[in-house]
This record gives structure tokens, sequence and C-alpha cells, in this order.
């Protein structure tokens, strides 16, 4: 059952998408990188172009590229479901890069799996549970590895480092909603309408930090350097609509433990892609920080699953 044709090419599909998914951190890195000097310091100016960008190209040709997005989307629950799961990822991702303006992409790709423990932990919250051994043993193990993955172990976390865990947090939170929200309205076109707050709230960030006559001259610049538009299109193309058209698809043709372990290798593939394009050094604090991350999120998550399935 679990090795039918069907099985394998979910597998390999999966693996694309997490290849894709560890791509995008060096993508965002080149793209807040080649802003700087045209820019400065307008941190805010250039997350909000990058995500309008990523967000309004996979809004645009989603409901090309996959029409099923389009059944149901004049509906009001979509569209105020798609407004909940649009504020965390807002959130996420404003933090995330904020946060890689002073973290490697491999750093930032280890922290933001962080998610896997917080969305179990905000289960358990939600099932009025307390967090059992399991939960207490991987969360050790997370926070022990978040805490020397930069350097010896210590937990004064700079204010990047603290921004890349909060948006683990909101990511997580964005799993738990999701798991909510498509049991009540269409899962594609509540991604549909989710994508287009987020282009709208990516705006937003956009004209707050558009400053004087000269930023205007500044987005036409940004859009013209190819360090800056192709990543941002990159992203928007295959680390949004393609990630989340295979996700949808595919998953639910593999038992939650082995998309568990499939979605493990994201950070593994980012920390690889950010050594080879000289974004980031392997140490061996890199190594054991981020093994100690995987194992802790990997216990988290299929631990439980495992004792349940032989219960």
């Amino acid at each position: 059952m679990l090795n039918t044709p069907r099985s394998k090419v979910a597998i390999g599909a999966l693996l694309v998408v997490t290849l894709i998914w560890g791509w995008t951190f060096s993508w965002m890195k080149t793209a807040i990188e080649t802003a700087g000097p045209v820019v400065g310091d307008a941190l805010p100016f250039v997350v909000g172009l990058f995500m309008v960008v990523r967000f309004g190209v996979a809004a645009v040709l989603m409901p090309i590229v996959v029409p099923a997005s389009r059944r149901g989307i004049l509906q009001v629950c979509v569209w105020r479901d798609g407004g909940w799961l649009a504020l965390l990822l807002l959130g996420g991702f404003f933090l995330q890069m904020f946060a890689l303006d002073d973290v490697s992409p491999a750093v930032s790709a280890f922290l933001t799996s962080l998610y896997v423990a917080f969305t179990a932990l905000l289960v358990a919250i939600k099932q009025r549970k307390a967090p059992g051994r399991v939960a207490v043993v991987g969360v050790a193990l997370v926070t022990l590895g978040a805490a020397c993955i930069s350097g010896p172990p210590h937990l004064a976390f700079g204010v990047s480092a603290w921004l890349t865990v909060l948006c683990a947090v909101l990511f997580a939170g964005h799993i738990v909603t999701t798991d909510i929200v498509t049991r009540r309205s269409p899962p594609l076109a509540v991604a549909l309408s989710s994508f287009v707050w987020v282009t709208l709230g990516s705006a937003l960030l956009l004209g707050f930090g558009l400053s004087g006559t000269s930023a205007w001259q500044d987005v036409f610049v940004l859009l013209s350097q190819p360090g800056f538009l192709q990543p941002a299109l990159l992203a928007g193309v295959f680390g949004t609509l393609v990630g989340l058209s295979l996700l949808t698809h595919y998953q639910r043709a593999l038992s939650p433990v082995r998309a568990a372990v499939l979605y493990a290798l994201e950070p593994v593939w980012a920390a690889m892609i950010a050594v080879y394009g000289g974004m980031a050094t392997v140490d061996i604090w890199l190594v054991g920080g981020g093994s100690l991350l995987l194992v802790g999120n990997l216990w988290m998550e299929i631990w439980p699953r495992l004792k349940g399935a032989q219960a």
C-alpha cells in the first residue's frame, strides 16, 4: 500500500516541494542584499515590494494554472477564512524576511523549522491536553539545537533570531488554522483568497515604506534589478504556486509520518544551497544545532503517531 505507484510519485513530488522551499531562503536573502545599495535601510519597503511580487504573481496565475481554485471563490466564507490565513502568512513571512537581513539562510531555515514543534504544542493546547513526556523531550531538543546553531550554546538570541522563532510560531498557527478552515470551505479557493489578501497587505506595507518622491523611483529601479526581480518571481511561481499545488494534490497519498520526514528535509536543502552559494559556512555548530532541531521536530511529530498506530 505504501509502495504503490501513486505513493512513489507523491514522494518525488513532495521532495521537489521541500527542495523549492529550501531554495526560497536563498532567494529572499539575494533580494534583500540586492536592494541594500539601492534603498539602504528601508527594509519595510523592500519586504513589501518582494511580497507584492511574490504573492501577486501567485494570485494571478493560480486561477489559470489550477482551475479548481475558482470553485467557490465568490463565497463570503472563503474570503473570511482566507483572511485569517493571510494574517498569519503576512506576519510569518514579514518577520522571516526582516530577520534574514542579519542571519544566514541556513540558520533561518533551521529556526523556521521550529514550526513543527510549535504545531504540536498548539494542537495540545487546542485539545486542552497537558504536554506529555514526548513534548517535553522534543522541546528540550529543539531548544538546545536553536541555542547552539549559531555558535557555542547560548539563549541570549539576537533580535533576528527571535523574529525567526516568532515567525515559526505564526507558521504553526497557520497550519492549525488551515486544518480548521479547510473543513468548512473549499481548500484551493481559500488558498487563492489568502494570496489575494497577502498581496493587499504587502501593498500596505510597501505604501508605509514609501517616503518621499524618490521612493517611487526606487520601485522601478528595484524591479529592473535581476537580483531582486528574479528571486521574487521564482518565489512566487515555484515557492508559492507550484509548491502549494503539489502539496495539495499529493500529500493525501502519503501517511502523515512519511510526509513529516520529507518536510524535515527543507532546512537541510536550505543549508546546502546557502553553503553552495557562499551565504553560509559549515561548522560544527550549524551541523550539531541543525541535527538537534531536526531530531526534536521529528520526535514530536512522528513518535506520537507511531504510538497511536500501535495502539
